[in-house]
């Protein structure tokens, strides 16, 4: 019995390595951006948000539901025929529809206004996309680099680990002073503070690819893009200011504000309700019918719907000065990601180019010379040391390029395939 217990507590624990193995995903950049599309709430919210004004839309264009109206009228509350239905030729149950007449003009420009509302909803849509698979696009290109810069670490750690029993043998031989086996731990625990930092850039990468797709990112696959220059010439990037979606939205918001204004505007002309009614009344009494007309009397135009007009042009006149301000403002933007990218280029080819070649060749230099009995150990730890730190401060700068290569390629958002 024990046995089998015991089989049924392994297998169970297998079945949940199993279980967390399949659970961890390796993902490429394109299935990334479309796990965090599926993912996100604010996008549904958005698409729900357009779909109900393009409804409501569709509404706004019909009449209004006609109402049916019945009851009792002039039934005495004095006198003989106090609370009775039948004595007074006054008193009738009376039953009619009423119908509301709204001109098709007043009800076209409201759909138009809730179209243009929908439209604005769908281009915050756009916005909401670019910003996700900009932000998804980071994470992504972040996990990659950093899982780059944790092997570099774990290779140069485990290479220096291994001299540590050569250094005790030089001490134990009398070739190097007792203290250097200090300096050398010393050394190592500095080489184990720069692998920690690493697994934790590696951690907090994944964290927010889980955050962003709502799946257990563990690592990438598939080839990085090409970061290493600009997605497009700056010339092109300029030109494509006009169909970034913060500009479409700006756009959108003054549509919608100038429909709002064209609705306003006709606001004075009067709607009308019509009431068809048929009234029975007691025996000996003749039945009665009728037709009544309600009309609005806009006589104070000039105070009411005339002011309402004029602060929707002045809400259009607004809308339009923020979409100039956007403009300016995605062009200073664009601008200041391409200097910022072209520095993070730069930095990193001298840091590819001319550090990390010449500290190599330091590193490589010193343990021939350890080899040969012309250098000592703490020597070598210290340029293998210097190897690491150069390997991911050129890491570190690496990453700084992609991500504003990635604030650049996703200012505009990307259909995926």
């Amino acid at each position: 019995m024990k046995r089998y217990s015991l089989s049924l507590r392994l297998g169970g624990v297998l079945l949940g390595l199993m279980c967390s193995a399949a659970q961890a995903e390796s993902l490429t950049l394109t299935q990334t951006l479309a796990a965090a599309e599926r993912y996100s709430a604010e996008l549904s919210a958005n698409r729900n948000e357009a779909q109900a004004l393009d409804a409501m839309a569709d509404s706004a264009r019909q009449l209004p539901d006609p109402k049916l109206k019945f009851g009792i009228e002039n039934v005495p509350v004095q006198g003989n025929n106090d609370r009775r239905l039948t004595r007074e030729g006054m008193t009738m149950q009376r039953i009619g529809i009423m119908q509301q007449y709204v001109s098709a003009e007043k009800r076209d420009r409201k759909a138009d206004t809730l179209l243009a509302e929908a439209q604005s909803v769908s281009a915050k849509s756009a916005v909401v996309r670019a910003n996700l698979q900009r932000d998804t696009a980071q994470a992504w290109l972040d996990l990659a680099l950093s899982q780059q810069a944790l092997q570099t670490a774990r290779k140069l750690l485990a290479e220096t680990e291994r001299q540590q029993g050569a250094q005790r043998a030089s001490v134990g031989a009398g070739n190097a002073a007792p203290d250097s086996v200090l300096a050398f731990r010393v050394g190592l625990s500095a080489m184990r503070d720069k692998l920690t930092l690493a697994e934790r850039d590696v951690q907090l990468a994944q964290t927010r690819l889980t955050q962003l797709t709502g799946e257990d990112v563990s690592a990438v696959s598939g080839e990085l893009p090409r970061y290493q220059r600009l997605p497009a010439d700056e010339k092109t990037l300029e030109q494509g200011i006009a169909q970034h979606p913060d500009i479409i939205a700006a756009a959108s918001m003054a549509n919608s504000a100038k429909a709002r204004s064209a609705q306003s505007a006709v606001a004075a002309i009067p709607d009308v309700e019509v009431e068809v009614w048929y009234g029975r009344r007691a025996e000996g009494y003749e039945d009665m019918a009728g037709v009544m007309f309600t009309v609005d009397l806009p006589l104070f135009q000039s105070h009411r719907q005339d002011k309402d007009h004029a602060a929707d042009v002045s809400r259009t006149m607004q809308a339009n000065d923020q979409l100039a301000l956007a403009e300016r403002d995605h062009a200073a933007q664009l601008h200041s990601l391409i200097a910022e990218y072209n520095a993070a280029q730069t930095l990193w080819m001298r840091q590819r180019d001319e550090v990390l070649p010449l500290v190599r060749q330091r590193a490589t230099l010193l343990a021939a010379q350890y080899r040969s009995g012309q250098s000592d150990l703490s020597a070598l730890l210290e340029a293998r040391r210097n190897v690491l730190d150069s390997e991911l401060a050129a890491n570190q700068a690496e990453k700084a390029m992609a991500q504003k290569w990635a604030a650049i390629r996703w200012l505009i958002p990307q259909e995926l395939r």
